[in-house]
C-alpha cells in the first residue's frame, strides 16, 4: 500500500514507448532486413588499413555507441566498410539505436511478428543459409504484446519482460494496431528521475555473477554459439596473465575469476552478417571491444548508471581490485531495483525516521521547558540567599564599626596614659623602664586587635559561605529526596505495569486491528525495553544529586562545632568536588590534572570543617598559581617549549602514616613555584602575591593557626621554577581539647538536621 504523505513519481508506461520503430513486410528477404538494421547505426565507411579495434569508448563502446556499431571488433583486414564517425545529434543516435534492435514484421496494420538481435545470433550460430530466405521464415510468431491501458504501467511491462524473457515488448492499442514498442532502454531513459532506489543499492546486489566469457582465440561462430546455447546477449573475451617474480614467470588466472580483457555482443555478430564475413575465420581478440570500462561491486547502481550514459554502453563489467571478472551489469540488472515492494518500503522507514525525529525533537523540547522552570525556582532560591547574606553583612559591619569608635577611644585613652608618662619621666625617672613595657605591650595589643579584627572579617566570610552551601543542600534535598524515594516505586509499578501486558499479549495474542495499529504507532517493543532504562537513568542521576548534596554539607559541617573522629579523604574529596568548576578546562588553558595518591589513613580526631577549610584554601592556592602561568604565558620560560604537551598542570595530593599517632596530606602542584623570600612570609598576616581585590592575605596565616591549635605543623617547600609543595602534618588523636579558631555564629535548624537523617536513612 503506498503510504500518504509521500506519493511515488508517476510511473506512466507512455514516456517509455517508442512510437517510431522499424517495420518490414513479411515477404521481405532477411538480407535486406540485415542491411536496414546495420544502415540505422552506420553513416560512414571504415577505410582499408584502418585500426578498427580500439578502446571502449570509441571502436568497441561495449557494442553500445550506435555511432560505432558498424566499426565494433573489426580490424583493417577485414573487405567490408564499417562506420566511423557521426552523422546526427545525440537525440539521432537515441532513434536509430531503439530501432536498430529489432524489427516489426507487419501485414498491412497487423502485427505479425517480431524479428531481434538474437534472432540473427540463433540463425548464425545454426549455420544457417540466410540467402533467399524470407523474413516471414524466420521471424518469431507469435508475438507478445501488451494493450496499451492506463491500468498498465512501468512494472507490467517489467513483468512481462521477466516472465518471458524477452527485451522488446510491442504495444497494440484496441484494435490491434501497433502503437509503438517497449524495450529496456526507453524504460530507463523514461524513469531516469527516478533516482532513490538507485543511489541506495549498489552494483553487487543486482550483477549478473554467472557470466558467460570465452578466450581470445574463439572465432566469432563459436561466440554465436555460446549466445545462442546461453541466451546471453554478450560474451566477455578474457586471457590467462603471468607475472614475473625474480625472473620466474607465475600464473595469477583463476579459473573462477579469469582476467576480462574484451567484449563480443550481438551487434556485432548482426553487422558482420551485414557484411558478409566467413565469421568462422574471426577471432575474438580481432573484433573484441577493448580496453573495458569496469565497476567494482562496492559501486552504487547510481554510480553505474552515470557511468553507462556517459560511455554511451549497455553493460559494464564488475572486476575486482586485482582485476579479475566478479560479474556483469546491464541495463536489466538496473531495472531490477524498480520493485514496487522495495520502493514503498523505503518510503515507509524515510516516513518512520521523520516520525521518530519529531517525536524526539517534542521531547528534548519538553525537558528544556523543565529544565528552564527549574532554573528559575533555582535562581530565585539563589537570590533570597544572596539578600539574606547582604543583610547579615550589613549587620555585621556596623557591629564592627562600633568596635572601632571603641577600640579608637581606648587608643586614645592609652596614648593619653602613655603621654601622661612621659610627662612625668623627669620625675621618676625609675619608672622608665616600666612604661617601655606598657608601650610595647600596647604596640602588641594594637596589632593583635587589627589581626582579631581580620579574623573576625574573614570568619564571617566562611559562616556565610556555610550558611550559602547549607541552604543550597537544603534546597536541593527536599526534591531530591521525593524524586528518589518514589522511583523505586515507580519501577515496581511499570514492572507491574509491563508484567500485566505480557500477560495479555500471551493470552490474546491477535489483539483488534485497532490495538495492533496503536502497538505499531507507539512502538511497544522499544517501549517495553527502554522504560526501565529510563527509570535507571533517573536513579543514577538522583544518585549523583545526592552524592553532591552529601559533599556540600560534608565540606560545611556548621553543626559540628566539637572534635569528631572523620575521614580525611571524604574532606578532601568533599572539597575537589566544590572545586571542580576551577579544575575543568577554560578558554586559553586546558584543565587541571589531579592525581591522588592516598595512603591508608585511620580517622582522625578533629574539627571536620576547620580542616576542610585548610583543604580549601591550599587547593584554591595551587589552582590560582597554575592559572597565573598562563595569564603571564611563562610556563615556556618554566619548563621550556614543550613542556605543556609533556606535562600538563597538575596538582598532587599524597596521604601518607607518619608514625604511630601522626598523618601527612602532602598537596604539591607543577607551577612556577616561589623565592625563598616570598616562602619565609607565606604565613604571615595580611601578605599576599595576588592583585589587588583577589586576595586578603588571610587565608594561609588562619590555615597555619588552624593546623598549629590542632598540634600539628604546617610547612611550604617551593623553589623558582619547580612548583610548590604543602604539607599539613596532624595528630591523629588529640591530646588536649581543641577550640575552635572561629566559632559558627549558628547551627544548622532542625529541619536540616531531620533533612540529612533522611538523606543517609534513604
Amino acid at each position: 500500500m503506498q503510504p500518504n504523505a509521500l506519493p511515488l513519481p508517476c510511473l506512466s508506461l507512455d514516456p517509455a514507448i517508442d512510437r517510431q520503430p522499424l517495420t518490414v513486410a513479411p515477404d521481405t528477404p532477411l538480407l535486406d532486413v540485415l542491411a536496414l538494421m546495420s544502415q540505422l547505426r552506420s553513416s560512414c565507411e571504415l577505410p582499408r588499413g584502418t585500426q578498427a579495434r580500439g578502446t571502449q569508448a570509441d571502436t568497441s563502446a561495449a557494442s553500445e555507441d550506435p555511432s560505432w556499431e558498424a566499426s565494433e571488433g573489426m580490424n583493417a583486414a577485414l573487405p567490408h566498410p564499417a562506420s566511423c564517425w557521426l552523422s546526427q545529434e545525440e537525440t539521432d543516435f537515441d532513434t536509430a539505436d531503439a530501432a536498430g534492435h529489432c524489427v516489426l514484421v507487419m501485414q498491412g496494420s497487423q502485427l505479425v511478428g517480431v524479428f531481434t538481435e538474437r534472432d540473427i545470433v540463433r540463425l548464425t550460430a545454426a549455420r544457417a543459409s540466410l540467402i533467399n530466405v524470407k523474413i516471414a521464415d524466420v521471424v518469431t510468431q507469435p508475438a507478445i504484446t501488451l494493450r496499451q491501458s492506463e491500468a498498465h504501467d512501468v512494472f507490467t511491462a517489467l513483468s512481462l519482460f521477466r516472465q518471458h524473457r524477452i527485451r522488446h515488448l510491442p504495444i497494440i492499442d484496441d484494435n490491434a494496431g501497433v502503437v509503438g514498442i517497449v524495450t529496456h532502454d526507453s524504460i530507463r531513459k523514461a524513469l531516469q528521475p527516478v533516482n532513490l532506489l538507485t543511489r541506495l543499492r549498489y552494483v553487487a546486489d543486482v550483477m549478473t555473477s554467472q557470466v558467460v566469457h570465452a578466450p581470445m582465440t574463439a572465432s566469432v561462430l563459436d561466440l554465436a554459439q555460446i549466445m545462442a546455447s546461453q541466451l546471453v546477449s554478450c560474451v566477455v573475451i578474457t586471457e590467462q596473465r603471468e607475472n614475473q617474480i625474480e625472473n620466474k614467470p607465475i600464473k595469477t588466472l583463476n579459473s573462477q575469476f579469469p582476467m576480462p580483457v574484451g567484449i563480443v555482443t550481438e551487434r556485432d555478430v548482426v553487422q558482420f552478417q551485414a557484411m558478409e564475413l566467413d565469421l568462422s575465420k574471426l577471432q575474438a581478440k580481432d573484433v573484441m571491444s577493448t580496453p573495458l570500462f569496469c565497476l567494482q561491486p562496492s559501486d552504487s547502481l547510481w554510480v553505474a548508471h552515470q557511468e553507462m550514459q556517459r560511455r554511451r554502453v549497455r553493460r559494464l563489467v564488475v572486476a575486482s581490485n586485482q582485476g579479475e571478472l566478479l560479474g556483469i551489469v546491464s541495463q536489466t540488472s538496473l531495472l531490477q531495483v524498480l520493485n514496487p515492494a522495495d520502493m514503498y518500503n523505503v518510503i515507509e522507514v524515510l516516513q518512520q525516521a521523520v516520525e521518530e525525529r519529531t517525536k524526539a525533537l517534542e521531547n528534548s523540547n519538553e525537558r528544556l521547558r523543565c529544565e528552564i522552570a527549574e532554573r528559575k525556582r533555582a535562581e530565585k532560591a539563589l537570590r533570597q540567599a544572596h539578600d539574606n547574606l547582604k543583610k547579615q553583612v550589613e549587620e555585621q559591619t556596623a557591629e564592627l564599626a562600633q568596635a572601632n569608635v571603641l577600640l579608637k577611644k581606648d587608643i586614645i585613652e592609652r596614648v593619653a596614659v602613655e603621654a601622661a608618662l612621659r610627662k612625668s619621666e623627669a620625675q621618676k625617672t625609675g619608672l622608665i623602664a616600666s612604661l617601655q613595657q606598657q608601650a610595647e605591650h600596647l604596640e602588641q595589643t594594637l596589632h593583635q586587635l587589627q589581626k582579631t579584627q581580620a579574623q573576625l572579617i574573614q570568619t564571617e566570610k566562611m559562616s556565610s559561605l556555610g550558611q550559602l552551601v547549607a541552604g543550597i543542600a537544603h534546597e536541593i534535598n527536599n526534591p531530591i529526596n521525593f524524586i528518589y524515594g518514589n522511583l523505586s516505586y515507580a519501577g515496581q509499578y511499570v514492572q507491574d505495569l509491563l508484567n500485566l501486558l505480557q500477560l495479555y499479549i500471551k493470552h490474546h495474542p491477535q489483539p483488534e486491528a485497532e490495538i495492533q495499529t496503536e502497538i505499531e504507532a507507539i512502538d511497544l517493543d522499544f517501549l517495553k525495553t527502554d522504560l526501565p532504562k529510563l527509570l535507571g537513568s533517573m536513579k543514577v542521576g538522583a544518585n549523583r544529586i545526592r552524592d553532591l548534596v552529601l559533599s556540600l554539607r560534608n565540606f560545611s559541617r556548621l553543626d559540628e562545632a566539637q572534635q569528631k573522629f572523620v575521614n580525611i579523604h571524604d574532606g578532601i574529596n568533599s572539597t575537589l568536588l566544590i572545586l571542580q568548576n576551577q579544575l575543568e578546562a577554560k578558554a586559553g588553558r586546558s584543565g587541571i590534572k589531579v592525581i591522588k595518591e592516598y595512603g591508608n589513613l585511620p580517622a582522625v580526631e578533629c574539627l571536620g570543617g576547620q580542616i576542610n577549610q585548610v583543604f580549601m584554601n591550599i587547593l584554591s592556592n595551587a589552582i590560582d598559581a597554575l592559572e597565573e602561568v598562563f595569564a603571564k604565558e611563562s610556563w615556556g620560560m618554566a619548563h621550556g617549549e614543550d613542556s605543556i604537551d609533556s606535562q600538563p598542570p597538575t596538582i598532587w595530593i599524597r596521604t601518607e602514616l607518619v608514625g604511630k599517632n601522626q598523618v601527612a596530606i602532602r598537596i604539591e602542584d607543577n607551577g612556577i613555584g616561589m623565592t625563598e623570600a616570598v616562602r619565609r612570609q607565606m604565613f604571615d598576616p595580611f601578605f599576599t602575591t595576588k592583585p589587588v581585590g583577589k586576595g586578603t592575605g588571610l587565608g594561609l596565616s588562619i590555615c597555619y593557626q588552624i593546623v598549629e591549635k590542632h598540634g600539628g605543623q604546617l610547612k611550604c617547600i617551593s623553589a623558582p621554577g619547580e612548583g610548590t609543595e604543602f604539607v599539613i602534618q596532624i595528630p591523629i588523636r588529640q591530646t588536649t581539647h581543641t577550640e575552635c579558631v572561629y566559632s559558627p555564629r549558628r547551627l544548622k535548624p532542625a529541619i536540616e538536621r531531620n533533612e540529612e537523617q533522611q538523606l543517609h536513612g534513604a
